[in-house]
């Protein structure tokens, strides 16, 4: 016998711990109900952690109850989820041995079925005795006792636990790689957690806890312990499938929610009740006390997830690599239009304070034209400034005397205003203007005001040069995000895929669109879009997409199959609604309709567009990009229609051959 504060003490522990697991298992369960729809692995999983809560729900309401008819109906509700653990849990086997490409066939028969005997039994076991009957209570444990038919139950119960184990196992066998063979043996270790945590084992070795209760309550709490770690490993494995991003970024995903929610929550639990037992040894109300520490715990737990956030994803493993490090950087780096905005007020007011005027301003020149950044002070007639007159001929000097316009030590006088061009680091292209208010008819500073203000300029031109080569790197992260999500997809597909996706065959065209110079192809195409070499003997010919538009109606001419495919790839970079030179968002469709389609020259392109050459160029570039990377999604569709189509057959002599092998519970 052991003493009753220890007996107590025990029977706490096991509350606690049984609390913990309900906490995080209702939290796991809404972490997945999000992917409900998506993967029936998920599915079979949620169905799974809410039976087990269920029951552990049950178990915890039933050590604080006074009532004995209570404590008797909550352990018969929470056979509910004894009853249907084995089914469910059957149903997660079957679902991972699917995703390892075992077709379901007698599996699609015995999931139903096993599910139906556990509502037969949950049926029972609710309003008849005879699979369990009338309520034991002993100290701080309270149990049913068998009915006729509980070893009846028993065999069902470990007959459909093993099956589960089985396909388990066979899925794992099926598994090629590293990283899924590993992930499934983790699965397969971890599968008997849920059985054993919800069996009742009490039915049968009751008197253990009277005649050994030391004992007893040992394996309860060690027993506990055991099946919150197996849950913890079958959880994180569980997180990667019904996913569309990267494992990093599910791993990342899962943990910082595990840390804010079921972390959080038991923190706050276990804060509740050491205050609620401890609140007389510090002289204040339980109610005070409680309220004080449970505010301080929720505070004090989301500072320390914020604090030390970088170095628990380092102790993890979670964010750890290399590149993920850069990208982060970059992020806290980037500069914001309005975070630019304000550094050029800065400069302005620091050139009004040191120039003595009262007005200042920087001009963008842009593909829609000149377009003010920033001004301090009351500029007169902007609209006047910045659309009547033509600044880019303005900034150039040459044009600026033929047009009889005065400069002065490299500012162009107009208006009242002193306007000096903003170039870039190289000084080949304008980048915008740097105007402020003449405080003299002709500039009239002396020594150290040109310092100052050659500094502030250089300062403006460099933010305005930042800013356009920052938006040259958003261009081309998101043209990468189609290949890059093509990636994910292709790699998630071979995780489980098993030997056909993995050695399926690849046709010419889906070699040639991971050639490195696949958009040199393209562009050299486009350039001899109405017909040339760079036309007719384009290895671009090789394209599925090519060769079935020469079936489908150019009479076998793969030049005009070609040409039909660049133009479908060119209209597809057309925005919605009405056409307009000169707006941002049709900048780069206008490019390629009058240069390759229409044939202009890059002068009269770049005039009617209202842009430099130089501008013209690399927006140019940007927009080939964008249509090998469209023909390249043509080509990877086409590439999957066909391989769907000729795998048809092979799905039905696959079902016959894998009739045999199917798991039996």
């Amino acid at each position: 016998m052991i003493s009753s504060d220890l007996a107590d003490f025990f029977a706490l522990l096991n509350d606690v711990l049984q609390a913990i697991i309900v906490i995080f298992g209702t939290a796991v369960f809404l972490y997945y109900s999000t992917r409900w729809r998506r993967s029936e692995v998920v599915r079979a999983f949620c169905l799974l952690i809410g039976f087990v809560v269920l029951v552990y729900l049950s178990e915890l309401l039933v050590s604080r109850t006074i009532v004995s008819t209570s404590a008797e109906t909550l352990l018969r509700f929470g056979w509910i989820g004894i009853a249907m653990v084995p089914a469910a849990q059957f149903q997660l086997s079957s679902s991972l041995l699917t995703v390892t490409g075992q077709l379901p066939n007698r599996r699609r028969i015995l999931v139903p079925g096993a599910y139906l005997l556990g509502l037969i039994f949950a049926a029972l076991a609710l309003w008849t005795d005879f699979v369990i009957s009338g309520l034991v209570r002993m100290d701080h444990i309270s149990r049913l006792t068998p009915g006729i038919l509980f070893f009846v139950f028993s065999i069902y119960f470990w007959a459909v636990t093993v099956s589960g184990i089985y396909n388990v196992r066979r899925a794992r066998g099926r598994c090629l790689t590293t990283t899924t063979r590993k992930r499934m043996t983790n699965m397969l270790i971890t599968f008997l957690a849920a059985p054993l945590a919800v069996y009742p084992y009490l039915l049968l070795g009751g008197n253990v806890m009277i005649n050994f209760p030391l004992f007893g309550w040992m394996v309860i709490i060690v027993g506990n312990l055991l099946i919150s770690a197996m849950f913890t490993v079958l959880t994180s494995e569980m997180a990667y499938f019904g996913a569309t991003s990267p494992d990093r970024v599910v791993r990342v995903r899962l943990y910082k929610y595990m840390a804010r929610v079921p972390l959080a929550g038991t923190i706050v639990l276990l804060v509740y009740i050491l205050v609620s037992r401890s609140s007389s040894l510090l002289g204040l109300p339980t109610e005070v006390a409680l309220g004080f520490s449970l505010v301080a715990t929720v505070m004090l737990v989301e500072w320390a997830i914020h604090a030390y956030k970088r170095p628990l994803e380092r102790i993890f493993n979670l964010d750890n690599d290399p590149d993920v490090r850069r990208i982060q950087t970059l992020s806290e780096r980037l500069v914001t239009t309005r975070e630019l905005h304000q550094y050029l007020e800065s400069l302005l007011a620091a050139t009004c304070e040191a120039m003595r005027t009262p007005t200042s301003f920087v001009a963008a020149i842009t593909a829609q034209g000149p377009k003010l950044e920033a001004v301090i002070g009351p500029l007169s007639k902007p609209e006047t400034i910045l659309q009547d007159a033509d600044l880019i001929q303005l900034t150039q000097v040459n044009n600026g005397q033929k047009q009889g316009i005065k400069t002065i030590g490299g500012f162009i006088l107009w208006q009242e205003y002193w306007i000096r061009p903003l170039y870039n680091r190289q000084g080949d292209f304008v980048l915008g203007i740097f105007g402020l208010r003449g405080r003299a008819p002709e500039p009239d500073l002396n020594d150290a005001e040109w310092d100052i203000l050659n500094r502030l300029i250089l300062q403006a031109a460099n933010a305005l040069e930042d800013r356009i080569l920052q938006q040259e790197v958003f261009a081309v992260v998101e043209g990468l995000l189609p290949e890059i999500t093509a990636l994910q997809e292709r790699s998630r597909a071979a995780t489980f895929g098993g030997l056909p996706v993995l050695t399926a065959e690849n046709e010419p065209g889906e070699i040639l669109i991971d050639d490195p110079a696949f958009n040199k192809m393209v562009r050299d195409a486009l350039t001899h879009y109405w017909g040339g070499p760079k036309l007719t003997d384009s290895p671009l010919m090789q394209l599925q997409i090519v060769q079935a538009e020469m079936s489908a109606g150019n009479e076998s001419n793969p030049a005009n199959a070609l040409r039909a495919i660049l133009a479908q790839a060119i209209e597809q970079q057309r925005p919605e609604g009405q056409r307009n030179l000169t707006t941002g968002e049709w900048i780069l469709y206008n490019i390629l309709e009058l240069k390759f389609v229409q044939g202009k020259r890059v002068r009269d392109v770049a005039r009617r567009l209202a842009m430099s050459e130089s501008d013209l160029y690399r927006k140019q570039r940007v927009a080939i990009e964008n249509v090998a990377r469209t023909i390249g999604t043509m080509e990877q569709e086409a590439a999957q229609q066909k391989y769907n189509g000729s795998n048809g057959t092979e799905t039905v002599s696959a079902a016959t051959n894998d009739e045999s092998s199917e798991a039996q519970p």
